[in-house]
């Protein structure tokens, strides 16, 4: 699939190989993101029975993440991103061996390392995506910038699908029987539940594989790439001073990210406490609606250029994002399986399609040598956001019984909010030209 859909505008692409092997080791490394970022949260509240325990956990790692954050920005445009991708999967192997191995020898693993593994993950996440994509911005011609954000998603969500459903049906186990549309469906085959440490290792191989193929890049950048030789306090400062004079980017960046971020605390805490209170469901629910989450942002990848096109990005993501709360609410006055796992497909298209016509906006108006650290600004923001969202949705009112739904109507109003901003600001950001690159 890759190969095909490799064939750029300009057929001669000196960095096609380049891409392709980016393409190839960001799937490896999305199933090593995705088994842990959705097997751990499974873990603490379908089989500890401890989703109180997660929420804090997840709030703890969440305000760790914000000074790593900040100096990640700093390290993407001063040093070569292959070198920090490398250096990023040779720490999470290293990591996740560990913990792993000390699983086999002890027999079964405390909670405190199994959060260590997540911990890992979301220090890892931060890092990876703002350099991936910067990487891409790094080594694309301007006129393929859409195409390669919609392969980078269309590819990721692949992964994404399999390890989530993976991850959630082997810490459960499967037996082989489906229910949909009131109708019992045996599959010819089952899955025993595996131990936690046995998924870990599985994702300790992932990395050591994306590690090789990362190693066997050899890329040629498009644009000039400017070495910021700076002290870091001043290379930090660099990336807020740029979006202080581009205030209506700053603006853009962060409405356009709340869809985002509440797909991340709906995947990641939100999702598992609504399956398992108020529809009454269990880990096959989850991993299904993970499932169909991820096969919506599937067929977002394939169509939202062809359907919104670049110049239309604006108006695609303020509708989108209005549709996305609209579907948020829905789910809070649903209780049938299929419809949910519909809402979530979806939400799913939803957010992919935001996200490759955000990164592709950002592409055409952030130069290449300072995009590392004007994302850290925005995660900085979205960070502070969702910090505050994951202590409100924590307090005990949300937890009780079904009173879970209106933590979902907390996240459709920040949808709705997002794309109210961007439709006042709609003309400008029109407007708005293309910076340069270098």
């Amino acid at each position: 699939m890759f190969l095909v859909s490799l064939r750029f505008k300009n057929k001669l692409i000196k960095n096609q190989r380049a891409i392709f092997l980016l393409l190839a080791a960001n799937s490896i490394s999305g199933v090593a993101q995705g088994i842990s970022m959705l097997a751990v949260p499974w873990y603490f509240t379908g089989i500890l029975q401890r989703a109180d325990l997660f929420a804090v956990c997840y709030l703890v790692i969440t305000a760790a993440s914000l000074f790593w954050g900040v100096y990640s920005g700093a390290l993407i445009d001063r040093h070569s991103r292959k070198s920090i991708f490398l250096w990023l999967n040779a720490g999470g192997l290293l990591a996740l061996a560990g913990v792993s191995l000390y699983g086999y020898m002890a027999g079964q693993l405390h909670w405190l390392a199994v959060i260590s593994v997540f911990a890992t993950t979301v220090f890892v996440y931060t890092v990876h995506f703002p350099n991936l994509y910067a990487f891409a911005q790094e080594i694309t011609p301007r006129h393929d910038y859409a195409r390669i954000t919609s392969l980078l998603e269309i590819q990721g969500q692949i992964t994404f699908t399999v390890a989530g459903g993976l991850a959630a049906a082997l810490l459960q186990g499967f037996d082989g029987h489906l229910s949909a549309w009131g109708n019992a469906i045996q599959l010819p085959f089952q899955i025993k539940a595996w131990s936690i440490q046995q998924i870990f290792l599985v994702n300790t191989l992932t990395y050591a594989i994306t590690l090789l193929l990362v190693w066997r890049i050899q890329s040629m950048p498009v644009v000039e790439k400017k070495m910021d030789t700076a002290p870091l306090p001043d290379r930090l400062k660099s990336g807020f001073v740029f979006l202080q004079k581009h205030p209506l980017l700053f603006q853009f960046g962060n409405a356009s990210l709340l869809v985002f971020l509440t797909v991340l605390v709906f995947g990641t805490y939100v999702s598992t406490v609504f399956v398992k209170n108020y529809l009454q469901g269990d880990g096959a629910v989850y991993a299904l609606s993970d499932m169909a989450f991820s096969v919506g942002s599937l067929l977002a990848g394939f169509l939202t250029t062809r359907v919104f096109g670049e110049k239309n990005a604006v108006k695609g993501i303020i509708i989108l994002s209005l549709v996305a709360a609209g579907l948020y609410a829905f789910m809070t006055v649903n209780r049938v399986f299929v419809l949910f796992y519909l809402a979530n497909f979806l939400i799913g298209s939803c957010n992919a399609a935001v996200r490759i016509q955000r990164i592709t906006f950002l592409f055409h108006h952030i130069p290449n040598h300072i995009i590392g650290r004007t994302n850290s600004v925005l995660f900085v923001v979205s960070v502070l956001f969702r910090l505050g969202l994951i202590a409100v949705l924590n307090l005990p009112f949300f937890l009780q019984g079904e009173q879970i739904k209106y933590a979902v109507w907390v996240l459709a109003g920040i949808c709705a909010t997002g794309g109210v901003l961007l439709a006042r600001s709609y003309k400008q950001l029109l407007r708005m030209p293309d910076v340069p690159r270098t």
